[in-house]
């Protein structure tokens, strides 16, 4: 599977939760690692889903798409699972910059599709 979020150091950092999980604990996860990571999110019903949390300066939007601000989130109290439901539907990005402490924006949410053996 692609990594799409390098470190400057080129690492990929990689960051997990459950999707039962306060939000909070994720983006405390996040900020440990640098703020910019490859997110994972197992689901109660198995399901991994993926998302990438990156720098705003290399976000690059489709033309008149705008990233939502942090009003427009889910708060700290909410699980991972609900900010990952609110993220899917806006696949252009979500500003994550005040929980992070730095410009940034999760965006790319998407489910993973295991191979089987």
């Amino acid at each position: 599977m692609e990594l799409p979020v390098t470190s400057d150091d080129g690492g990929f950092p990689v960051v997990v939760a459950l999707e039962d999980e306060r939000y909070s604990v994720l983006l405390g996860r996040l900020r440990a690692v640098g703020g910019f990571a490859n997110l994972f999110v197992k689901g109660v019903d198995g399901r991994v889903r993926t998302a990438s949390v990156i720098g705003e300066r290399c976000a690059i939007p489709k033309p008149d798409d705008k990233m939502l601000g942090p009003d427009d989130s889910p708060g700290a109290d909410a699980t991972v699972g609900m900010f990952f439901d609110y993220l899917e539907l806006h696949p252009n990005g979500v500003t994550v910059s005040a929980a992070v402490g730095h410009a940034a924006c999760a965006r790319d949410a998407k489910t993973v599709e295991f191979a089987t053996a």
